[in-house]
Parts: C-alpha cells; structure tokens; sequence
C-alpha cells in the first residue's frame, strides 16, 4: 500500500527545485517562493493524508503517455506523479461540465486534487490525498489539440509543464510556447487560455489565496471560438 503522505512530500521537495529551476522573470521567481514557503508547512507532515478512492476520466487514457513524454522534461516529477497515479482522484470544473467550451473538451480534460483544503462538503472526486489549509496542488491533464478556453480565478496560480507541447496566453498578450520544465504564473483574475498540439500536456497546478472558487471561462472567448 502506498505512503500517501511520504509520496506527496517527495513529490513537493521535486516540485519545488523544479520550480526554482523553471523561473524566468523576478515575478514569477517571487511567486515561487511563495508558494515554495507554503509547501513547506506540508513537507513537515503537520497535514493529515487521507485514505484514497481512486477516480478516472476519459482524458485518462493520455496518462502513461503523458508520463513516459516526461524524459524530454522535468522526468523527477513524473516518477512521482506515476506513484501517486493510482491513487488520484479524477474531476472536472463544475462550470464546464455545466456549459463544455466546445463538444469534445470533457473527453479531453481534467485535473486531480493532491494536496489542498479537505472540507467535508466536497464532492468525493474533488478531494486531496493530503490536506493543507493554505495550498492548492494537483495536476491538469489535456489531451492532444484540445483548446482550453481564456477563464479566470480569484487564487493566484502557478503551472510547472510536466510534457507536451503546448501554447499559452495570459491576458492579451500573444501565444507562447512553454516546454516542459517552464514555469507560467497567473496573477489573480488574470485571464489565461492553453491549447495543447500534438502531444497531451500534463501540467502541476499550485493555488494560493481563494481555493474555494472555481475558474470561470471568459464568455467572450466562448464566441470568438
């Protein structure tokens, strides 16, 4: 049986050197550190693991892909991320699956909740492994050509790309290519859309601030698009 709790702290101490490593700008450097700080709380183990009731998607079908993609890239956090594996829990944003940005997306999205607040009014699927008051971390998972529309979220948040390649764009600036290994940062409420090409992008999320409000897309982007 697997140490829930001991997988997500070696997970975390991985996530944080790749991180560091994957900062380009002073601003994303300082929200590094911010968020570095408040995994630190849980590398102590000061938070409770919780037992695991594994969830699939069908976006679920690019997971080993993903994975073995991951030697071009940040390898350390896919050989962690593939021992946690059988334990995550699969969802979906309930804004989507209420209105889908376009009639795939659902077939080829989701994301899985690691460490983060564990309140008992959750749904089951959206439940960490690790609980932790101040922190948000899971792992977003797209499959190939899937355009992940402009939306936004009061939690400031920062992707590390685990594999894929992949297009991103934060508020109106041009598209930008991200390799794995890259850092992107989005202040809160700043719009910020993805589109994964070829390959599935598997990225690791991290949410501070507000984690009880989900991401909501831009409509106007829905009507462009």
């Amino acid at each position: 049986m697997t140490d829930i709790h001991g997988a997500v702290r070696r997970f975390l101490l991985s996530l944080g050197e790749v991180l560091t490593a994957g900062a380009t700008t002073h601003a994303d450097a300082v929200a590094v550190d911010e968020f570095a700080r408040l995994a630190s709380v849980l590398r102590t183990g000061s938070s409770q693991a919780e037992a695991a009731m594994p969830g699939i998607l069908p976006v679920c079908r690019f997971w080993d892909e993903a994975l073995d993609r991951a030697a071009d890239g940040p390898a350390v956090l896919a050989g962690h991320l593939r021992a946690l594996g059988p334990s995550l829990r699969w969802t979906q944003n309930p804004n989507y699956r209420h209105r889908p940005p376009d009639p795939a997306f659902l077939e080829n999205y989701g994301y899985a909740v690691i460490a983060g607040p564990a309140g008992d009014d959750k749904p089951e699927a959206a439940r960490p492994l690790v609980a932790a008051d101040a922190l948000a971390v899971g792992v977003l998972l797209l499959g190939p050509g899937t355009y992940y529309p402009a939306h936004h979220h009061p939690a400031s948040e920062i992707y590390c790309i685990v594999s894929g390649d992949a297009e991103w764009r934060r508020g109106d600036t041009p598209w930008r290519r991200q390799p794995p290994g890259a850092v992107v940062h989005h202040a809160p409420n700043l719009s910020h859309a993805t589109r994964a090409r070829a390959e599935p992008l598997l990225a690791v999320y991290l949410w501070r601030g507000d984690l009880a409000t989900c991401a909501t897309l831009l409509e106007k982007d829905l009507e462009e698009n």
